[in-house]
C-alpha cells in the first residue's frame, strides 16, 4: 500500500501536479518523495512537514494541519 492511498481515507487524492485535492478543491499543498522522505510543502515552497515514506506521515499531517478526520465508509 502506497502512502498516496492514505489520502483516500479522508476523501482526498493527489493531483497529477502533486497537489492535494479534497472534495473538488485543489489545495495549495504538495507531497513529494525526496531522498527517501516525504516532503509536504506549500506551493510557495515552504516546508510544512517531513517524515518517513509511510501512511502515518500523511495521516499525522492532514489531521494536525487541517483537522481532517477519516471518512466513514
Amino acid at each position: 500500500m502506497s502512502w498516496q492511498t492514505a489520502l483516500g481515507a479522508y476523501d482526498a487524492h493527489l493531483a497529477e501536479d502533486g497537489r492535494i485535492v479534497r472534495k473538488g478543491k485543489t489545495l495549495g499543498v504538495t507531497i513529494t518523495e525526496k531522498k527517501n522522505r516525504l516532503r509536504i510543502e506549500s506551493v510557495a515552497g515552504t516546508l510544512l512537514a517531513s517524515g518517513p515514506i509511510e501512511n502515518k506521515t500523511v495521516e499525522r499531517f492532514v489531521e494536525s494541519f487541517w483537522f481532517w478526520q477519516k471518512e466513514a465508509h
